[in-house]
């Protein structure tokens, strides 16, 4: 997990909006336009993350150190085939 990173400070308006620091925007490449997903953590915390625009292409890959490999579960997937004939 990557450290945490202070870009700015902003404030709550009375219609709940907020301006976003230029300098993390900027860090993240994100653009006019991107939709934001919203999470809050626990009572203090609210974490936004890029709306994928490929939801496919965006988890692609992500749990490899959980599955393995592409390789790795074509290998065990013969093998569990193997096992349903025998």
């Amino acid at each position: 997990m990557q450290p945490l990173r202070l870009v700015g400070e902003t404030t709550l308006t009375g219609k709940n909006q907020v301006s976003l620091p230029a300098n993390g925007v900027r860090q993240l490449h994100w653009n006019k336009g991107d939709r934001l997903l919203v999470e809050t953590i626990g009572d203090n915390l609210m974490v936004l993350i890029r709306r994928p625009q490929n939801w496919t292409e965006a988890f692609a890959g992500q749990l490899t150190e959980v599955f393995g490999s592409h390789d790795e579960v074509l290998r065990w997937l013969e093998d569990e085939r193997r096992t349903w004939e025998e």
